[in-house]
């Protein structure tokens, strides 16, 4: 869990009780009650009344006069959290807390404005892959998720785009949606450096009851070269390749559509091109050209053979 949804956890479970024990907030929230005084002192920063009471029965609350005030949530601000929480279940799986979360604004939506609370933005299907695929990654974010939270190491069984299998330790620092797929982004043991990891190519994953300490994550270098690239398509693939490119790197030419852009990585275009079968073309560079003439090859080999 990230720190803005435990914190507007304990605001909500401070808004339903009179006083609760860091003691069970750390516990609730699987954290050290160190971090729950940094969390209290966080929530009073934004405003928050909090009272700490001391002894057997200690622990935090908030002023009586501003609970009322503050069950004045405005619709629209209801509706956001509900919305937050309604899309994270679609890439990792609910916890109790926060479907709790969730009856609870649920039921002040319905009992004080009688609106709606179905979300207004929904996933049918987030990613590039197959529904049963997604719900084998979703299955395997929320492990990684919990990784996360607790900062204790994995291991995992890994299959790189090589082929090659590898058993690694890591250290999980940020799970993330990129290009349409999800990765991990770790610490690996095994090459002792931070890697990205392809969750669908994550075979096997277990969590070691061993904690890492946080490191900074080294930037990486900017990367100045590049070069122009010069595609040509027919005018059927239009819809298409909006989906890819701006309006301002599409040109009308003829009868055909030319692209043009710069680009940093040339490793994703040969597989891109050949999705549009012989109707794709390179105009430019030559070399680019010459690996898109030999990737047509090597297919019309195989099915020579």
């Amino acid at each position: 869990m990230k720190k803005i949804e435990r914190i507007l956890s304990i605001i909500v479970l401070l808004l339903e009780n009179e006083v609760i024990p860091a003691t069970q907030l750390a516990t609730r929230f699987n954290v050290t009650k160190r971090t729950i005084f940094r969390d209290i002192e966080t929530i009073e920063m934004a405003g928050f009344p909090i009272v700490s009471f001391t002894g057997r029965k200690g622990g935090y609350s908030l002023l009586n006069s501003f609970k009322l005030r503050t069950y004045t949530y405005t619709d629209a601000e209801k509706q956001d959290i509900l919305s937050a929480l309604q899309m994270k279940e679609h890439f990792i799986e609910p916890t109790d807390y926060q479907n709790t979360i969730k009856e609870k604004i649920h039921l002040m939506l319905l009992n004080q404005s009688k609106t709606a609370t179905s979300p207004f933005i929904s996933f049918i299907s987030p990613t590039l892959h197959r529904i049963e695929i997604e719900k084998e990654t979703k299955h395997k974010n929320t492990h990684l998720s919990n990784a996360l939270q607790q900062h204790v190491k994995m291991t995992i069984e890994y299959v790189s785009n090589q082929g090659e299998q590898t058993r690694r330790i890591i250290h999980p620092y940020e799970l993330m949606l990129l290009n349409g797929s999800w990765y991990i982004h770790a610490y690996c043991e095994k090459r002792s450096a931070f890697r990205h990891f392809k969750v669908t190519r994550i075979r096997k994953l277990s969590t070691l009851e061993q904690t890492f300490e946080l490191q900074k994550i080294p930037k990486k270098k900017e990367e100045v070269t590049g070069e122009w690239i010069k595609l040509s398509f027919k005018k059927n693939d239009l819809g298409k390749l909006y989906d890819y490119y701006t309006e301002n790197e599409i040109q009308m030419v003829e009868d055909r559509i030319e692209v043009t852009f710069f680009s940093k990585h040339q490793d994703y275009l040969i597989p891109f091109l050949l999705m549009f079968g012989n109707e794709a073309q390179v105009i430019t560079p030559l070399s680019l050209k010459k690996q898109h003439q030999e990737a047509i090859y090597r297919l019309q080999k195989t099915y020579s053979k």
